[in-house]
């Protein structure tokens, strides 16, 4: 990815949004030039961001080349390999060749001295139908530099390093797995992520004290008893499946085609969408708790489909300054609802949200970041539409590896072979008056 490209892009599309902003301002006084500008501009500012997407998707395929080239390297180190006993450093060619035996075997397909080498140096049994794959140590994306986004903290769980199987997966299926489930994880992406060694309930205490304060004491008196109640709350763990994905004997046996970044990312989208949905929105009886349901209500919006600008202050100021404060504080919505309140205007006639300056770095709305989750519930009658806390009392739980299966005998009539991967995960919010909603009417 260039960044001078990038800063480039992002100072086009700051200089942009300013124009539109002094038109939109003064929007009564339009002349026909000003009209036609106004039409011309914003197509010009979606290009702009669909452009800066490209760039970084193209990060992404940069990043795939050089897989390739290590792959170039590893041929040549084989053709000049001679007889030796001691042992090559594992690299991510080995990871991909070892991933392919596996997902190749018992599928009538070729299997080379090369896999089988690639898969004994990584301590991999291809003949085996599972295959473990372990979440990284820490979430892939830092959403936000200031301290917005997701924590990440380990349970009586050792970090996936080479001596435990860290040889096993290649990293083009980790980072695509884990990717997609933060892709279509809203929560996921600004969560407290705790992961666990195994299933067992995991009790967490909580207790608000934001209501007691010290005393001053005279000398010689005594002190007073101050009541703090702690609760606690336990985490279990649901099991998760991604349902079949199907895979051709022609797509495993394309050499120029990178199975486990596709298997990765297809079975990562699948439990992404499902999880996201009860993270969001779980009732939390035989399913996790979403930040809907474990949220405090904040306020009610007069209306059933529109937002007053006063509204999302009170929602804001409705939550104590101890959590408001918070670098982990922030604003979670549904695309549809952003755009609506992206339009809302205080009382000087200034725009309320206010354009990410910098790559990377989430529009604010009244000061705070922003996370688009398309799972939240949009701006309609008796819905909750908007959520606003501290994101670090929403717990995600996720319980030892994601186990991948495959699947050899039942698709064997169409030439497929199916993969299927299992998780077990819980959430709730361990302290509800940390996040509060605002519930249409």
């Amino acid at each position: 990815m260039a960044i001078d490209r990038l800063q480039e892009l992002q100072q086009q599309r700051a200089e942009l949004a300013k124009r539109i902003k002094e038109l939109a301002d003064r929007q009564d006084e339009w002349s026909a030039e000003d009209r036609g500008e106004w039409a011309e501009i914003n197509p010009k500012y979606d290009a702009i961001v669909e452009d800066q997407e490209k760039e970084i998707e193209a990060h992404d395929v940069a990043a795939r080349a050089s897989v390739i080239a290590d792959a170039r390297e590893f041929t040549e180190w084989e053709s000049k390999r001679s007889t030796r006993d001691e042992k090559p450093q594992v690299r991510e060619e080995h990871r991909q060749l070892a991933f392919s035996a596996w997902a190749r075997y018992q599928n009538g397909l070729n299997v080379t001295e090369r896999h089988i080498e690639a898969a004994e140096l990584c301590n991999v049994d291809f003949k085996s139908p599972s295959y473990d794959v372990q979440l990284t140590p820490k979430p892939l994306f830092d959403f936000n530099r200031n301290g917005f986004g997701g924590d990440m903290e380990e349970r009586a769980q050792s970090v996936g390093t080479d001596s435990a199987g860290g040889y096993l997966v290649p990293q083009g299926f980790q980072a695509e797995l884990e990717k997609t489930l933060l892709a279509y994880g809203g929560v996921r992406r600004v969560a407290r992520i705790v992961r666990t060694a195994s299933g067992n309930d995991l009790p967490w205490p909580t207790v608000d004290d934001t209501g007691n304060a010290g005393v001053l004491l005279a000398e010689n008196a005594a002190i007073s008893e101050t009541a703090v109640t702690f609760g606690s709350k336990t985490f279990g763990a649901y099991k998760y499946s991604s349902g079949s994905v199907l895979v051709s004997s022609e797509l495993m046996t394309d050499s120029f085609t990178d199975l486990a970044s596709e298997v990765g990312g297809m079975l990562g989208e699948r439990l992404g969408r499902i999880t996201s949905q009860h993270f969001t929105s779980g009732d939390g009886s035989s399913k996790p708790e979403g930040a809907t349901v474990g949220s405090t209500a904040g306020i009610t919006a007069a209306s059933a489909t529109a937002i007053d600008p006063d509204e999302l202050f009170n929602l804001i100021h409705e939550l104590d300054p101890a959590y408001r404060d918070s670098p982990s504080a922030g604003l979670m919505m549904k695309d549809s609802t952003l755009l609506l309140v992206r339009k809302l205007k205080d009382g000087n006639d200034q725009y309320l949200w206010q354009e990410g300056m910098s790559v990377g770095e989430p529009d604010r709305l009244l000061g705070y970041p922003i996370v688009i989750n398309q799972d939240m519930p949009a701006a309609t009658t008796g819905l909750v539409s908007i959520l606003f806390g501290d994101w670090s009392k929403m717990i995600v739980r996720d319980v030892a590896n994601v186990r991948v299966i495959r699947l050899d005998e039942r698709y064997r009539d169409n030439d497929q072979t199916g993969f299927i991967a299992f998780s077990r995960h819980d959430s709730g919010v361990i302290q509800s008056s940390a996040i509060q909603r605002m519930t249409m009417a």
